[in-house]
């Protein structure tokens, strides 16, 4: 999932694996093979490097690593909304403000 939702924020972006690359900071000998890899799945960014692809193409870190579309889609619309709106969401969503932030995953 990581690597089809990277692919499609940087084509939105519309900007070449190149680009991005050079953008959060790989070097110039490996920028271009190394976001390939990564949108291949062929090789994984560590932690630091995945939240700078994020930032840079304007996406919750979250949002690449979501487990399936919808979540993802859930993601992306929560990050447009102002925080105050966020927490109204959290809350509407958890059904009770009072109940611990952490429940098991639903199957």
């Amino acid at each position: 999932m990581f690597t089809k939702r990277l692919k499609e924020a940087r084509l939105a972006m519309g900007i070449s694996q190149r680009e991005l690359g050079r953008r959060i900071g790989l070097s110039e000998e490996v920028v271009s093979s190394r976001v390939t890899r990564y949108e291949l799945g062929t090789s994984e960014p560590d932690f630091a490097t995945a939240d700078r692809l994020a930032k840079e193409l304007g996406v919750p870190l979250a949002y690449l690593l979501a487990d399936n579309d919808a979540m993802a889609q859930i993601i992306l619309s929560a990050a447009s909304l102002s925080p105050s709106e966020q927490r109204k969401l959290a809350s509407e969503l958890s059904g009770d403000a009072v109940r611990s932030p952490i429940r098991p995953k639903r199957e």
